[in-house]
């Protein structure tokens, strides 16, 4: 805020920005307001340089009519022959616009596309008039303001002259043959146009007019401008800044520890007249307050600490009961973890026996239709509760840390037909086509067999159990070679590959596509989390424990690797597994 005080250094404060702020709002008003205007006298000023234009044409058309309709009485003696007078309809429009056109600076014209005489040949405006004209027969004039060429304006206005039956004698068939007056006729048709009358109009006299306009509008809104600057600055500095320099003394005051400030401060029964006012209020009742707490400021910091030491002992004790919470709950979730592997790992030794015998029960060509159905049945459900308890068991032991890869040589042809092989029935079953294909460019890689088939198997299952009957099921394998990898240089630094690779030399892609009920998008950050499924609610069509897709992302970060899935609404699902390659030791020692 600046000072009007003697001696003290000029500040930017608020008078000054006040008076900075309302001086370019008004300069940009002012500029708004002559612009509109200046546009709005431009265009009546057009508006009356055309009207003039209409009355001029007019008159010259009204006496080149009269002297179209006397043609006879002026060219033609009194036994009726022809003995022209030289007297006709454009002579007489030409010689009176001259006669009008000598004493004004006004000009009017006529003209065609063919002139007779190079001094009525169209100029670049005429001709632009004479092609609207053709172009659109109902076009009754042309004009605009247009620049003379030597830094004036005027305005231009051009109506069309239309070919009439008199016109014939001179200008109609056959093209080429003299008129009475030694020209060619140019072959003209009635309603044809056959020229047109060119107006030029000064548009000084409107610029001057416009300019004192402007002149005497842009004083008076200056005068109003200054006025209300003035106005306007010192009721600002009554009722705006003498308060607040009020207020800036008191709060100086204030911090320096003297509350013996001055300060005009409303009425507390009263309503404050205006904002500044409230403020002044809440400032002295703060400032009264912090008085108060000033006083007895030593009381107050004895009570806050008794009562800071009493929270603390009961965030110690909060805190010891949490820690047993948290140890009690450990062993439950220990206790939790064991009881699934154990009852995971007891489950599936009487599953593989049903599955056993239900396989060896369907392999008998002996049995009847039903008895089959029945078997086949059987052994869908095992396959299905059996999976379900390797992933509890899969779950269990990741939860418990107790997860760790046992890397083998892997054969994925072998791994692709096991896995099409234990989920064929479950296939036959929904009548979806499941198809295995293997690239023959897929190396042997060290990995954990059983862990890729648990993956395998989760998303196959998954993609049958959500592909309608006639659907199909695709599992292909195939490499990428490291150099042409797809991932970005910081997937490939977050892979954690086994054995200490610090980059794949190729990745092992599996990809399991269906074209079955899709996942919708919103529900593809979740489908990889716990207990969560597509399409999850109360009386949903496909039921499962939300394991299944759990199991492969971890089995896959296991591995070094990554699952992506890309899928669409009624169109179907494509999960994408890659793992890092790992070469065959023997191959190693081979190569070496």
């Amino acid at each position: 805020m600046s000072t009007d005080h003697p001696g003290r250094p000029f500040r930017y404060g608020i008078r000054f920005k006040i008076a900075v702020s309302i001086g370019v709002i008004m300069v940009a008003l002012m500029a708004v307001d002559i612009l509109w205007n200046l546009s709005l006298q431009n265009a009546q000023a057009e508006n009356e340089a055309r009207e003039k234009a209409e009355v001029l044409a007019s008159e010259m058309r009204a006496a080149w009519d009269f002297v179209d309709m006397n043609q006879d009485v002026i060219n033609r003696a009194e036994d009726g022959t022809f003995r022209t007078k030289h007297l006709v309809c454009v002579v007489a429009a030409k010689s009176i616009s001259m006669l009008f056109t000598t004493e004004t600076d006004y000009s009017i014209r006529f003209t065609n596309d063919t002139p007779r005489q190079a001094a009525n040949a169209p100029d670049e405006f005429e001709q632009e008039a004479l092609a609207a004209f053709n172009a659109d027969p109902e076009r009754k004039a042309f004009w605009r303001v247009v620049d003379a060429g030597d830094g004036t304006r005027v305005f231009r206005y051009t109506e069309p002259l239309y070919v009439t039956e008199s016109c014939l004698e001179c200008h109609g068939d056959p093209v080429g043959e003299l008129d009475q007056y030694g020209y060619p006729k140019e072959g003209m048709q009635v309603g044809q146009v056959g020229g047109a009358m060119s107006i030029t109009e000064p548009m000084d006299i409107y610029a001057a007019g416009i300019q004192d306009s402007m002149m005497q509008q842009a004083i008076m809104v200056l005068f109003m401008m200054v006025a209300a600057f003035i106005g306007l600055y010192f009721v600002t500095s009554r009722l705006v800044l003498r308060p607040i320099d009020e207020l800036r003394s008191a709060a100086g005051a204030v911090g320096k520890g003297d509350f013996n400030y001055t300060l005009t401060v409303p009425d507390p029964g009263e309503r404050p007249r205006d904002e500044l006012a409230e403020l002044t209020g809440e400032f002295d009742r703060m400032a009264r307050d912090l008085e108060a707490l000033y006083a007895d400021l030593e009381g107050q910091v004895r009570s806050k600490t008794d009562d800071l030491m009493v929270l603390n002992d009961m965030l110690n004790y909060q805190k010891r009961e949490l820690k047993v919470a948290l140890d009690r709950l450990g062993d439950e979730v220990a206790y939790k973890n064991e009881f699934f592997a154990i009852v995971s790992h007891e489950l599936r030794t009487p599953l593989t026996s049903i599955l056993a015998y239900a396989r060896i029960l369907n392999a008998d060509d002996s049995l009847a239709p039903k008895t089959r159905e029945a078997v086949g049945e059987i052994e869908s459900n095992a396959t299905l509760l059996l999976n379900m308890v390797n992933n509890i068991l899969v779950i269990s032991k990741h939860a418990a840390k107790k997860d760790e890869l046992l890397p083998e040589p892997v054969d994925f042809v072998d791994l692709a037909q096991f896995v099409r092989k234990a989920l064929a029935p479950i296939a036959e079953g929904k009548d979806v086509r499941l198809t295995c294909t293997v690239a023959p460019n897929v190396p042997l890689s060290m990995a954990d067999w059983e862990k890729l088939r648990r993956i395998l198997e989760n998303l196959v299952n998954n993609a049958i159990k959500y592909t309608h009957r006639g659907g199909f099921v695709r599992l292909t394998i195939g490499f990428e070679d490291g150099k042409a990898d797809s991932h970005s240089e910081s997937e490939k630094a977050d892979t954690n590959a086994p054995d200490g690779e610090d980059a794949a030399a190729g990745w092992i892609v599996m990809r399991v596509a269906d074209d079955g009920m899709g996942i919708a998008p919103e529900e593809l950050d979740q489908i990889f989390e716990l207990y969560k499924q597509a399409g999850q609610s109360a009386n949903r069509r496909y039921r499962g424990t939300g394991l299944g897709l759990a199991v492969v992302r971890d089995l896959t970060e296991l591995h070094g690797g990554t699952v992506t899935v890309e899928s669409r609404v009624k169109e179907g699902s494509t999960f994408t597994v890659r793992i890092p390659y790992v070469p065959v030791i023997e191959e190693e020692d081979e190569e070496a």
